[in-house]
């Protein structure tokens, strides 16, 4: 019987051994400019190609939706009026942003383990049309896995990916030390937005 015991046992510790670690996958991070570069050159390559098919627009800045991540890779969220274009007016050629008004109470913070949640709630209840998402990060490179996992999760369809705006940023600047914010204050950089005659 104590043979028998220790056979057992041994076979318990030689199965341990083998036993293969589950790897863990981690997210390949998602780098703006990379991914930018790799849509660009597939584009010219179909003009070059003269090919038929065409890529929507990936200019123009905002959505109604917005989500940003900063620095650390907290996630935020803010969103813009709703305004139905019927026409091309020509703000999708836009190289630079316009000016949105934007202010420190737009922006909430949204706790990482609630993303999907949170989008499920305030985009995917939208008409089919408007559940689209731009997602705008401080860094170059985004690694926040909440989100790469969410992006991987095809809960939205419809997102874009770009660098934060200098307004995004100033005003999110102002959020984040609880300054009072006037954007007439600002000494805006006129070759990163573009502001309404008024307020030049």
């Amino acid at each position: 019987m104590k043979r028998v015991f220790i056979g057992f046992v041994i076979c318990l510790f030689l199965l341990n051994c083998t036993k293969k670690e589950k790897k863990i996958i981690k997210n390949k991070p998602y780098i703006i400019s990379y991914e930018n570069q790799k849509l660009q050159k597939y584009k010219d390559s179909l003009k070059e190609s003269k090919s038929k098919l065409v890529l929507p627009s990936t200019k123009g800045f905002y959505g109604e939706s917005q989500l940003i991540i900063d620095k650390k890779g907290d996630l935020y969220y803010y969103q813009k009026e709703y305004i139905q274009i019927l026409c091309n007016y020509g703000q999708e050629n836009d190289t630079l942003p316009h000016f949105l008004n934007l202010k420190p109470k737009d922006i909430v913070k949204v706790p990482q383990k609630s993303l999907n949640d949170f989008i499920s709630e305030n985009i995917l209840t939208k008409e089919k049309n408007r559940q689209i998402l731009i997602i705008a990060s401080q860094n170059d490179t985004i690694k926040n896995d909440y989100l790469l996992n969410f992006l991987k999760s095809n809960i939205i369809q419809t997102y874009h990916i770009r660098k934060t705006t200098q307004e995004e940023d100033t005003v999110f600047k102002y959020k984040k030390n609880g300054e009072y914010y006037d954007f007439e204050n600002i000494k805006w950089d006129k070759t990163k937005i573009k502001l309404p005659k008024y307020k030049t």
